[in-house]
């Protein structure tokens, strides 16, 4: 059943393709629009720097992307994305230890976010009820005579689209918030943890190595060094390899130095990448200052049919890797919204603000958790915080001997459970049992293969 005419979505990146794929199943029309001009092929977008750096799409995005579109993890794996098991596929050095990694049913594609992008954008504008607009900026929004609902956008041009709902996705700024302001509407109440996340990232060709038993490696050093590092595999036969510090750790741009920099980290595996693979084009950088949250859930005036979906409702440290997936979250719970009310009314509105933030309060808690295990993180601490990451630190050397202990952390990353799966009584049982043992020791001369054996 249609719910509404037409709608419109701001922003064509990930958050707004899914939120067009999600209501093209209840609009008649869906207008798609951005302020870019989009590429034809997978390449970085001007306005999407961290286009350019390594980007996971989670298990259960991967997952809500295959039902939306089926065939789209066959058709991205054979443009070259890598079959990757999360668990089984992933060498995650932390805690001074490497985890185990038994086999999964976390598999998904890994990709870089541009061919990711294109590809699902292609398969949005084949929908009937989707057009795409880009080079189209949005410069305002239209509401009925009392003022408490929008019933269109306007253009930059000076033409108006009417509409029944207008979804913001246009990330972490949310432009949307200066259109309510002129309609008498406050933002909602944001909070901000400063981390300043930089790092530096480049692309090199992937070979086969001998002996390797990973697709993917991740190196968490100290939590006093600030330092991490990851390389992750990408369509065309190449890695992206990212090197980063938090809170004044700033890693070094030069390769040759950058190299070096790598080789002090507690593992070798990054800097054996680095070193048996030839670059390809020059690093670049980024920097990432603070985790936002705008509470949604808490608005208590607002217009009806206007709704935020994405980096606009949640922008979390991109070093966890949850951006995208929280934003696919996000489109599923608004389609699932719409149809339990039927119609764009504020029974929908407030359904659909309260599930927001249910799917972002996970993410919201690993990142914001993880970023205050280092020294100079600032904001509201959640309570519990400290006590929280002491026992992650133990969850962390569990996975390194216990097969189901990694397999449970990785499906509370992969977001397919919810982090309260880590505090289950018998599951916290085991972690303090195991994890007893002391982290999992491994050679540090060698990476090829890195299996840790049962204690």
């Amino acid at each position: 059943m249609m719910i509404g005419h037409t709608a419109v979505v701001v922003g064509a990146s990930m958050a707004g393709l899914c939120a067009a794929r999600v209501l093209s199943k209840r609009f008649d029309h869906v207008l798609l629009v951005d302020r870019d001009t989009l590429p034809d092929g997978p390449e970085p977008r001007g306005r999407v720097p961290q286009g350019r750096h390594p980007h996971l799409l989670l298990v259960a995005g991967a997952r809500l992307l295959a039902g939306w579109f089926p065939g789209i993890v066959h058709e991205l794996e054979a443009g070259g994305a890598v079959d990757l098991d999360l668990c089984g596929d992933f060498y995650w050095h932390q805690g001074g230890g490497v985890a185990r990694r038994p086999p999964s049913t976390l598999r998904g594609p890994a990709m870089s976010r541009p061919f990711l992008e294109r590809t699902v954008r292609a398969r949005v504008e084949a929908l009937r009820q989707v057009t795409v607009r880009d080079h189209t900026t949005v410069g305002g929004l239209c509401s009925d005579a009392a003022g408490t609902r929008i019933i269109g956008v306007r253009l930059d041009d000076g033409s108006t689209v009417p509409c029944e709902l207008m979804v913001d996705a246009t990330g972490r700024p949310a432009r949307s918030l200066a259109w309510l302001a002129q309609l008498g509407f406050a933002a909602p109440p944001t909070s901000t943890v400063t981390v300043d996340t930089r790092y530096v990232s480049r692309v090199y060709r992937r070979s086969q190595t001998p002996g390797r038993t990973w697709k993917a490696a991740a190196v968490i050093d100290d939590p006093a060094a600030k330092r991490l590092a990851m390389a992750l595999p990408m369509e065309g036969d190449r890695w992206i390899v990212l090197v980063g510090g938090l809170n004044g750790e700033s890693p070094p741009v030069d390769e040759v130095e950058r190299l070096a920099y790598a080789r002090s980290f507690p593992s070798p595996v990054i800097a054996e990448v680095m070193e048996t693979s030839e670059p390809l084009g020059e690093p670049v950088t980024h920097r990432f200052p603070a985790n936002q949250r705008r509470h949604v859930e808490r608005l208590r005036r607002f217009p009806l049919g206007w709704v935020p979906l994405g980096d606009a409702v949640c922008s979390f440290d991109p070093i966890y890797g949850q951006g995208m997936t929280s934003a696919a979250l996000q489109a599923e719970a608004l389609g699932r919204c719409l149809d339990r009310s039927g119609t764009v009314d504020r029974s929908f509105a407030r359904r659909y603000f309260r599930s927001a933030a249910r799917v972002v309060a996970g993410p919201w808690s690993i990142a914001v958790g993880g970023d205050f295990v280092y020294d100079g993180t600032t904001g509201p601490k959640p309570a519990g915080t400290d006590l929280l990451n002491r026992y992650m630190d133990r969850v962390t050397i569990a996975a390194q001997h216990d097969d189901g202990a990694a397999i449970r952390m990785n499906e509370v990353v992969a977001q397919v459970r919810r982090p309260e799966a880590l505090l289950t009584p018998a599951f916290v049982l085991r972690v303090l049992r195991v994890a007893r043992r002391g982290p999992a020791t491994t050679p540090t001369t060698h990476s090829s293969d890195t299996r840790p054996t049962p204690a």
